[in-house]
């Protein structure tokens, strides 16, 4: 008998969907619903190529994830349900793992997987109440291979990206609560089911890859559904943070009979306060500074002084690509626009006047990524990321235009959901990550064809 049934709900971002699916299919047995959330992009189309050999189910209008994935409880049968994000990428023996995990451990209502970054890092390996009651994902950015990431273990809550529950506790609880709106529903469900006695577990065995929400309008409810969690849980909830870093060696603290106590933190988990750093150390800090800044200034002259003497230099032609593009970007992008520019880690490059510059890949942080996505789909899901986050404009230098040739499916993307307001030239390539009407599309296709 199949023991589980994956339940992926999905709004638009049908490429994504369908590489999900391709990796589902291949490396799990277990019936496979997805549930289409209201989309208006083709997402019913390339549904429909996979045939029967998943079950579909469609809302005529978008409810949101809670809704999603209740529609899809109620189609099945089987003893576990696996809630997927199709923002994933599972990799091989997830399922079973999972299945496995939820075998041995019978008070287990509830199991969570190991979510990586595309670049391996962790994105999910459990997630705490910090100190301030609010939930975090622990340990979020460390390596996957580090030993506090790698023991499966009871937590409060686990991710709904990828989470098997018990069909049976589901059902008694009334699934997931469609007050919550892309945002929170799982971190209620989990302290729900916690609240009734009911376990939660993390199983570092089962890994999926997670490009982290890029579905449309993924952060629009984020007020009212922080809010609603305030009322509900913030003076429920009790912060656990704390022991697992003493748990894990990553926080010591060292009695010797008086105050101030010692703490011994591991940099991997925190930096010193600003205002307790010593006298010697902002010292250090400082000069550390001010050569940095003396060498960058050197620098900095020395590439202008190549540029000036020798134009015809490739120095001197990326200095002039650099005011090439300030000035394409000046004319084409209203002031405080954000622009995602494609770089490798370049500053200037970002440094757009009156205009805010990201780089393009990036980290959480913001800065430069250090690596090119693995595939269009990662270029596609983490441009749609950063999008929801505030991006207005993509801009892609002639030194980086083999993106559009090296990532096919990327560039279809850009051509048909977004404008192009400058067409390829020796400076560079840039669109507006607004979607197109039917107006603007119409004009499109006239400019192209004259």
């Amino acid at each position: 008998m199949v023991k589980s049934t994956i339940i992926v709900p999905v709004f638009n971002q049908a490429a994504l969907t369908a590489r999900c699916l391709k990796a589902v299919l291949e490396s799990a047995t277990a019936r496979v619903v997805v549930v289409d959330d209201g989309s208006t992009d083709n997402t019913s189309a390339v549904l429909a190529g996979f045939g029967d050999t998943i079950s579909t189910v469609a809302h005529p209008e978008n409810r949101g994830f809670a809704a999603a994935c209740n529609t899809g409880a109620r189609l099945a049968t089987s003893p576990y349900l696996v809630f997927l994000n199709n923002d994933t990428m599972p990799e091989e023996g997830w399922l079973k793992a999972l299945e496995d995990y939820a075998d041995a451990h019978p008070e287990a209502s509830v199991v969570g997987s190991k979510l990586l970054y595309p670049d391996g890092r962790v994105q999910h390996a459990g997630v705490v109440i910090c100190q301030d009651r609010y939930p975090r994902h622990i340990y979020a950015g460390f390596a996957a291979e580090h030993p506090a990431v790698s023991k499966s273990r009871r937590f409060q809550i686990v991710t709904a990206a990828c989470m098997l529950v018990r069909r049976n506790v589901f059902e008694e609880a009334g699934g997931f609560d469609t007050a919550f709106r892309n945002g929170f529903e799982d971190v209620d469900l989990c302290l729900r089911l916690g609240a009734q006695g009911h376990e939660i577990h993390f199983c570092a065995e089962s890994v999926v890859q997670h490009f982290e929400s890029v579905s449309p309008g993924r952060f629009k409810h984020d007020r009212e559904n922080v809010a609603l969690y305030r009322r509900r849980w913030m003076q429920r909830v009790q912060p656990d943070d704390l022991r697992y870093y003493l748990e894990d060696g990553l926080l010591h603290l060292d009695y010797e009979g008086r105050y101030p106590i010692a703490l011994d933190v591991s940099p991997l988990l925190a930096t010193v306060n600003e205002s307790d750093r010593s006298a010697n150390t902002e010292r250090a800090l400082r000069a550390h500074s001010r050569q940095i800044a003396e060498l960058s200034r050197d620098n900095t002259r020395l590439r202008l002084a190549l540029g000036a003497q020798a134009p015809d230099s490739p120095e001197g032609r990326y200095q002039n690509l650099r005011k090439r593009i300030r000035e394409v970007v000046v004319q084409a992008v209203p002031s405080g626009a954000t622009v995602l520019v494609i770089s490798k880690g370049d500053g200037a490059l970002v440094d757009l006047p009156e205009r805010q510059g990201w780089h393009f890949p990036q980290t959480e942080r913001g800065a430069y990524a250090g690596h090119y996505p693995s595939d269009s789909f990662e270029a596609v899901a983490h441009l749609e990321a950063l999008r929801e986050r505030g991006a207005q404009y993509l801009l892609i230098p002639e030194p980086a235009l083999w993106w559009l040739d090296h990532y096919p499916e990327f560039r279809q993307h850009l051509e048909s959901t977004y404008i192009r307001l400058r067409g390829e030239d020796d400076t560079c390539v840039l669109y507006r990550l607004k979607t197109q009407t039917t107006e603007e599309l119409a004009l499109c296709d006239l400019q192209k064809t004259d």
